[in-house]
């Protein structure tokens, strides 16, 4: 999409990034990539064709001046006791028809008969005696073709080989090779024009569904995020259905924030209003007796107010980095381990017999360790809070393909069905805490595909947080 540019200012900036898409452009690329190749082969049809010019305009002329040539010889003769020429007109007028002729007639004695003395010729009597020699060379100042025969005379006063050449200069020849040549780059040039039109047309016939997807999706209200319409093309189905799939993400991504928010500002509202309630006690408080005792509410308020606080920023960092984190190898027995001595406080308002068991060998797990350390925090301070009277165990345990992280605790367990307390805010009638400690657990068994369970066992609540070893 264009930028609109409003100051001259920007426009040298907007010339650059003008040219920078249009490099970029799939319709440019491809049909850069044609015409080169069309350019070169271009060159390569035109090479030749001026090769096959030349050679069948050499063959032409050729043909017509060796036939010259071989009546020139069929024309000497003995007279006299000396060899002599009857000029053959018919060759004569038709060779300078097109260039000058020059000719040379040479007796078996070396002598010049007839025709110009000083023209020459390299071809040897061992060839010319055999065939017709055809060869190019220089006769006053101007290239010419020579074909050069020689005719064996038998007289009794003239006995051996007579040497017949005729020349002709090259300039018909070379013409026609060149109209020759020019008529081929002609054809050929009409055919580069008509393939390089054939190719930007089909490139816009192919690249239309691409614009009607980029019309469709410019078009769209901000928060439509509805799967796009338009029929694509085979080569980019699966594109569109990655744009589609990031859409459907991205849309599922915006509702759970929407829906955080709001439970989030529902949750934050009740606090908030009973703290102001005991201000406002607080204010009007008459005795000393009275004063502690708002100051006390205030206290447990405001310390409910730190938690909740807590657990919605922990809930949002988790739901931020479940696509979002990177995972890292950890090794699971000293990660629990170090999860347990932050999270266990040093001192308890009851004695509780904690423990630890780790699993041997040492497993290594990819997980994400910001995540993860959550989810274990808030097992072991749900099992503390709300179900560990005298006794919490965690275990590390092996698994087939994975690894399962257990806390145990000796409370009467859940007052509800704890699959019910997986979604945010929900808890017990005698909680009173946030509700999102078991939701952050189970989300990050989630990103991690894994899963998070619930059981009694001999007289022992038991939360298992299975990991798998390749999430």
């Amino acid at each position: 999409m264009a930028l609109p540019w409003r100051s001259e200012r920007c426009a040298a900036l907007g010339i650059k990034l003008s040219l920078g898409e249009f490099s970029r452009s799939i319709r440019v690329r491809i049909l850069g990539l044609v015409a080169a190749v069309l350019a070169g082969g271009a060159i390569i049809l035109g090479c030749m064709a001026s090769y096959a010019a030349n050679t069948a305009a050499q063959e032409a002329y050729d043909r017509l001046l060796g036939s010259g040539a071989v009546q020139f010889a069929e024309n000497v003769f003995v007279q006299g006791g000396v060899v002599t020429l009857d000029p053959p007109a018919s060759a004569i007028s038709s060779l300078a028809a097109y260039d000058l002729v020059f000719y040379r007639i040479v007796d078996p004695r070396g002598i010049v008969v007839a025709g110009s003395e000083d023209l020459s010729h390299t071809a040897l009597p061992q060839q010319t005696q055999k065939e017709l020699v055809f060869e190019d060379g220089v006769y006053a100042d101007q290239p010419v073709r020579m074909a050069t025969i020689s005719k064996k005379i038998e007289n009794p006063a003239v006995t051996g080989w007579a040497e017949i050449t005729v020349a002709q200069t090259i300039h018909a020849r070379t013409g026609l090779a060149r109209r020759l040549t020019y008529e081929a780059l002609v054809v050929i040039g009409v055919m580069f024009l008509l393939a390089v039109s054939a190719t930007t047309l089909s490139l816009r016939f192919a690249l239309k569904p691409l614009m009607q997807i980029e019309h469709e999706i410019q078009s769209r209200d901000p928060d439509d995020l509805s799967p796009i319409h338009a029929e694509p093309p085979v080569e980019i189905r699966n594109l569109v259905q990655s744009i589609d799939e990031f859409m459907r993400r991205l849309s599922e991504r915006i509702a759970m924030f929407q829906r955080f928010i709001g439970d989030a500002a529902h949750q934050m509202r009740t606090p908030l209003a009973a703290l102001d309630a005991q201000v406002e006690m607080l204010s009007h408080a008459k005795s000393d007796a009275a004063i502690k005792d708002s100051i006390s509410r205030i206290r447990d308020r405001n310390n409910e107010l730190g938690r909740l606080t807590g657990q919605l920023l922990d809930h949002a960092m988790i739901l931020h980095r479940i696509d979002a984190a990177r995972l890292e190898p950890v090794d699971i027995n000293e990660f629990v381990k170090l999860v347990m001595s932050k999270a266990v406080p040093l001192s308890m308002s009851r004695e509780i017999d904690v423990s630890f068991k780790p699993t041997s060998p040492d497993i290594v797990l990819s997980v994400d360790p910001v995540s993860l350390r959550e989810a274990i925090s808030n097992l072991i301070n749900n099992a503390l809070a709300h179900g560990a009277t005298s006794k919490l165990e965690v275990e590390v345990k092996p698994l087939a393909g994975g690894v399962s992280i257990i806390i145990r605790d000796d409370g009467d367990g859940f007052d509800t069905d704890p699959q019910s307390l997986l979604a945010p805010f929900e808890k017990g009638p005698r909680s009173r805490g946030s509700g999102l400690g078991l939701t952050i657990a189970s989300e990050v068994a989630k990103a991690h595909n894994g899963s998070l369970l619930f059981r009694r066992e001999n007289d022992f609540t038991v939360v298992q947080l299975i990991l798998p070893v390749s999430p």
